[in-house]
């Protein structure tokens, strides 16, 4: 099974560096830089590291500061950093690069079987290069995925949330009085009562991150009758990767 570096690395063309050996990010043998020159006093991630002596092109494309690649998939206009972003492969191998701005993409992406979903909540570090594949990633929360689960807790705490209630609440369990009295004390209680038993979960912090307001099943409805029409559009834009 190839390494998450290699396999977005496909689509990048530029090589850092041409020395060979083993990489110390993906453990396989290839070309890039000598880790030694390359790595930061303030690296401190010693324990997600292999054998070798160079880190790989491959893996130096996870970590570009400068992507000219990603700033043509994204449509800005300089060059942009490769932590930045969210990277989700959807289940037809396409590369998307997203920002909490396409929670909405990435609900959908996430609930059709992405092959790999790696979330990042502030684009800070480097958290790519650590992606286990058959997880859903956030940061450094790693979970199994459950796409029914899923769909389950954002449905109600989105619901929670269209009735008036905050984000914060929800995820903290602290909700305001004068909130509840607002509705029915049985309907909040109904829904408090659905995902309660999650919360502190990883898959309730994980959900908590892509929460939005916009109905779901409109959503769901709107991209049903627009699928032919982006599936299209999408083959065109987005890129064929290959996890194996």
């Amino acid at each position: 099974m190839k390494h998450i570096c290699e396999i977005i690395y496909k689509e990048n063309p530029v090589k850092y560096g041409n020395i060979k050996g083993i990489c110390r990010i993906t453990g396989n043998k290839s070309q890039g830089l000598l880790f030694d020159k390359w790595v930061r006093k303030t690296f401190n991630d010693h324990g997600f590291l292999k054998s070798g002596t160079i880190i790989s092109n491959e893996a130096l494309f996870c970590f570009d500061e400068a992507s000219e690649l990603i700033q043509k998939k994204t449509g800005k206009e300089k060059k942009q950093r490769f932590r930045t972003y969210s990277h989700i492969i959807d289940n037809l191998g396409n590369w998307h690069c997203l920002t909490k701005a396409n929670k909405r993409e990435i609900y959908d992406f996430i609930i059709n079987d992405a092959k790999v979903v790696c979330l990042t909540e502030t684009g800070q570090k480097h958290i790519f290069f650590k992606h286990k594949l058959g997880f859903w990633q956030l940061d450094e929360l790693f979970i199994t995925p459950d796409i029914e689960l899923f769909k389950f807790l954002h449905k109600n705490m989105c619901e929670l949330m269209r009735l008036g209630f905050s984000q914060a609440e929800i995820i903290e369990n602290k909700y305001r009085q004068h909130n509840i009295k607002k509705l029915e004390l049985k309907i909040w209680y109904d829904i408090e009562t659905k995902i309660k038993a999650y919360r502190g979960k990883g898959i309730f912090d994980f959900v908590s991150f892509m929460l939005f307001t916009d109905e779901i099943v409109n959503y769901e409805i709107t991209k049903k009758n627009t699928k032919k029409m982006e599936t299209k559009s999408n083959n065109v834009v987005a890129t064929q990767l290959s996890l194996f």
